[in-house]
């Protein structure tokens, strides 16, 4: 039996405020970022004052302290370190995070400054520490979760292909597969590859329907991409294709190495090193537990001629996703 639609109704408003609350708590992750990472900084402060101004701490205390301390740098440089690309530092974000910083030190000042000496230790301040580490904790899982989901989803353009429109003929002799030697003029495309920021990379005429660029790409566990680790890629060569199966099988192919382009490029007198590791990983059965995977990668085609057919000329972009190369 479907259900009434003013019981969905009714369930829809009831949830609106904590879809509103969420929405919210999205829009704001800068504020989350910015308040945790002044939370970390002011921790590590408050340690170090207190290192440096508590002259009756024990020997035993002063090490829990340096203890203490380095573990709020390393949560400070971890969660960084995965947070960053999520906050534009500007006067807002520094005046959170400084505002947090101020939180975590002031009423140490202000004891020492009103009675000379820092604060004993008691089980109430330790129980208010103990809250605001887990309330800490809580809002750089919430962040971080979001981090690594972003990450997951998101393209990384690593290309430009750009198709200029403009064709020249060419003359080209090939032989298709159980059939004579044979001569054509075909349309070459003028295809121009630019780096993200729109440089000049590389540049060549192909002709058929379409355009593909195959790769190499070295992936990561998921665990590992969530937590910010991207996959490394390398570009090798430019292909031509066909539509149809009838003119893949009848048409001239053809190829074009790329310069090296990529986090997997290496220099010369590496290379082997590099090929061998690569080789090595790829061979790997898939029950393998290793974290780490060698593939090839083909982006998927652009097209050089519509359907009329006329030149195309347009702008693509090759982006790296966790799955390989595509294109958008």
């Amino acid at each position: 039996m479907l259900p009434r639609c003013d019981s969905i109704v009714a369930v829809l408003e009831h949830s609106a405020p904590w879809f509103e609350a969420l929405r919210e708590l999205l829009r704001l992750q800068w504020v989350i970022v910015a308040a945790v990472l002044g939370l970390l900084a002011g921790g590590a402060l408050r340690l170090l004052l207190l290192l440096g101004l508590d002259a009756q701490q024990s020997r035993a205390r002063a090490v829990l302290r340096s203890l203490f301390a380095v573990g709020y740098v390393g949560l400070l440089l971890g969660y960084g370190s995965l947070v960053w690309s999520m906050l534009q530092w500007d006067k807002r974000s520094l005046a959170i995070a400084s505002g947090a910083v101020l939180l975590m030190v002031s009423g140490l000042l202000l004891w020492r400054v009103l009675r000379g000496v820092v604060p004993k230790p008691s089980l109430t301040s330790f129980l208010l520490r103990t809250v605001l580490v887990l309330l800490v904790l809580l809002l750089a899982l919430l962040s971080v979760m979001r981090a690594g989901f972003l990450h997951l989803t998101s393209d990384r353009p690593i290309l430009l292909i750009e198709l200029s429109g403009e064709t020249r003929p060419q003359t080209v002799r090939w032989a298709a597969p159980d059939q004579p030697m044979q001569e054509q003029v075909m349309r070459a495309h003028h295809i121009r590859f630019r780096t993200p920021d729109g440089t000049l990379f590389a540049e060549e005429w192909l002709y058929g329907d379409q355009v593909a660029i195959k790769g190499r790409s070295l992936r990561f566990h998921p665990i590992l991409n969530a937590a910010g680790v991207s996959n490394l890629f390398d570009l090798q060569f430019v292909h031509n294709g066909y539509f149809t199966a009838e003119s893949h099988s009848a048409q001239p192919h053809q190829a074009r190495p790329l310069q090296p382009l990529g986090s997997l490029c290496a220099p010369p007198q590496l290379l082997p090193l590099r090929d061998g590791l690569l080789r090595w990983l790829a061979a790997r059965p898939d029950g393998s537990r290793w974290a780490v995977r060698a593939v090839t990668s083909e982006s998927t085609y652009f097209p050089l001629v519509d359907s009329q057919p006329q030149p195309v000329k347009r702008t693509f972009e090759l982006v790296l996703t966790p799955g390989g190369l595509t294109a958008r």
